[in-house]
């Protein structure tokens, strides 16, 4: 009988603690155009507008698998393209199941910087027959609201765009703020002359 009780109690205590977990979820905000943006703005005070240009070039490098930049304006502007692959599982355990393409945008003053990401693309994977995980020909913007049925797979892809953001923005924010030192100039050996001696 007591323990009837117990799990009855445990059962309650289970079911109330559903909703307010399930209330925890995060989201991107909506910029005034309808789309979500991921925006974070930053200042570096020790670094002028040419060394802030030249890590943020760093940072698209050192990214060069996930980031590439497409317009570049006066070493102020960098506008490029980026993928994140969403893994469906925990911890490191897992599977691909699909790829959030976006545009990325960063702005430079001197001693600050403006990150910006938005337009996400939507890009389902599936198992091919060779057992790899390839995408599918069917994108979907992250705007377009789902069906009742998609309703979970859409906040879990959500939430994943907005953890990754998050790194995007930390991983910049430890580049652009990296002071690189001047590189010394190798000196060159004297030169040799062969005809006098």
């Amino acid at each position: 009988m007591k323990l009837s009780i117990k799990l009855y109690a445990l059962f309650l205590f289970l079911l109330s603690a559903g909703p307010a977990v399930a209330q925890e979820k995060t989201f991107l905000p909506v910029d005034e155009s309808g789309k979500y943006t991921f925006m974070e703005i930053g200042t570096v005070k020790a670094l002028s507008k040419a060394a802030l240009s030249a890590n943020v070039k760093r940072f698209f490098k050192s990214n060069s698998k996930s980031l590439k930049v497409v317009k570049e304006e006066k070493d102020s502007l960098f506008s490029g393209k980026g993928k994140m692959v969403i893994q469906k599982g925990i911890g490191g355990v897992g599977h691909p199941s699909g790829q959030a393409d976006y545009t990325i945008s960063i702005a430079l003053k001197d001693g600050k910087y403006r990150l910006l990401m938005t337009d996400f693309v939507i890009t389902p994977y599936q198992r091919d027959r060779y057992g790899n995980f390839v995408p599918l020909a069917v994108s979907t913007p992250l705007e377009r609201t789902p069906d009742q049925l998609g309703k979970a797979e859409w906040e879990a892809n959500m939430a994943f765009i907005a953890a990754e953001s998050k790194k995007i923005a930390a991983r910049l924010k430890t580049a652009i703020s990296t002071v690189k030192p001047v590189a010394a100039d190798a000196k060159k050996p004297a030169t040799i002359s062969t005809t006098e001696w």
